[in-house]
């Protein structure tokens, strides 16, 4: 493992990390493109609303179900492979949303959502196999790079479908430039990860084989708080992208301006990704952090209650300082909480996938609260109760422990 450590870090690996960020650019984009456009996707595609609401609900699912079968083709084919057929299968995807009527816009959602799950488990596991010294620095370029890009997918959603007779197809498959450069640029560093990869996964295998290869994230305390920690971080932000511009627009903002400040909130999260990170992997007891973002939540949520303008933007603002680090965090802890990169990957894609399938409740419970009380009130009292319960879990996954000592 040290031998592949040093050849990795002695290498100016500028390919390696620009192919992570554009990599990084296509997990998020494509899923906030959706929202701004989707009244024309509806209109295209002769949607009704049920099925409407199935565009976003879908990849969550799809990420659910692929996260713990990720350590399996790690196993087989290695990180980097794996990474290389989730570029292909994202590319896939993307395109087939955009070529044809409602069925293949599904499939190509569901082969999306496959790609995207694919990534999501596999980075923080790889920057910590391939940066073991620099984990807080490289897990905030690409979150970063996941939370400024998923704003501008939000916000170049309806300039790019006014753009041509192509309409929201344009918005959606945009994200496919960043993904076939993230290839050719990955393509470049295969053939040396994968032999690097071997030559470190024999030498954990050979050094620690009952400390990693037997890890059971299942029984491990550590493994669900996280994955609780991670469930209601997801369940904020996809239940924010989903509703808070409907929650903005009966505070009296028109639909643009509740659009554009959704994008400042995405933008917003972009210094927390970048600065939590570096600090979360400086200390070894990161519960101050949960409670700093825990505390940014409420007050940022509780200023929806509100109908002045100022304070409903302080509190986009703020709810997105805390999204941005709550989300980078729970991407640093799979790295934190496990002592190898094997530990990371199981601890990941059983991490997400927990996280995810309470994730997808979000949305559908904020909107079935607004059709039974007819108000936006008890609605946001549901995204303060979830960051409270995001604080409860988060404190006990912030202690200083490791998955493999359970």
């Amino acid at each position: 493992m040290k031998e592949a450590e040093t050849i990795i870090r002695n290498k100016r690996n500028w390919l390696l990390v620009l192919a992570i960020i554009l990599f990084a650019s296509t997990l998020r984009a494509p899923l906030t493109a959706v929202g701004p456009v989707i009244d024309e996707i509806k209109s295209s595609l002769h949607l009704n609303h049920k099925v409407a609401g199935m565009l976003t609900t879908i990849p969550l699912l799809m990420f659910a179900i692929t996260s713990p079968l990720v350590s399996k083709l790690t196993a087989r084919f290695t990180m980097s492979k794996t990474i290389f057929y989730a570029m292909i299968t994202l590319m896939i995807g993307l395109c087939l949303r955009v070529v044809g009527g409602v069925e293949l816009f599904l499939i190509g959602t569901l082969i999306l959502g496959v790609a995207i799950a694919i990534g999501n488990v596999v980075l923080p596991s790889f920057v910590k196999w391939a940066f073991p010294l620099h984990i807080g620095i490289m897990t905030s370029l690409y979150s970063g790079t996941m939370n400024f890009t998923a704003g501008l997918g939000g916000g170049l959603s309806v300039p790019l479908a006014s753009m041509s007779q192509l309409g929201y197809r344009l918005s959606l498959v945009f994200w496919v430039v960043f993904a076939v450069i993230a290839f050719v640029l990955w393509i470049f560093k295969l053939r040396e990860n994968v032999n690097l990869e071997k030559l470190s996964s024999h030498e954990d295998k050979s050094q620690t084989n009952t400390a990693t290869g037997s890890v059971k994230v299942v029984n491990s305390k550590v493994a669900w708080l996280l994955a609780l920690m991670m469930g209601f971080q997801s369940m904020i932000f996809y239940s924010v992208v989903t509703w808070v511009p409907s929650i903005l627009m009966s505070r009296g903002l028109s639909p643009s301006l509740s659009g554009y400040l959704l994008m400042m909130n995405q933008f917003a999260q972009v210094p927390m990704t970048i600065v939590f990170p570096i600090i979360a992997s400086k200390i070894k007891d990161q519960r101050l952090m949960i409670l700093i973002i825990s505390a940014l939540f409420i007050v940022g949520f509780s200023l929806f209650f509100t109908h002045s303008i100022v304070l409903l933007v302080l509190g986009m603002i703020i709810s997105g300082l805390a999204m941005g680090a709550g989300f980078s965090l729970s991407m640093v802890f799979f790295s934190l909480r496990s002592r190898t990169h094997l530990g990371s990957i199981k601890l990941s894609g059983f991490g997400q996938s927990v996280g995810y399938l309470i994730a997808a409740l979000g949305p559908f419970l904020i909107g079935y609260l607004y059709d039974v009380s007819g108000s936006w009130v008890t609605s946001i009292c549901t995204l303060l109760l979830m960051a409270i319960c995001f604080m409860i879990f988060g404190l006990g996954a912030a202690k200083d422990r490791v998955v493999e000592d359970e």
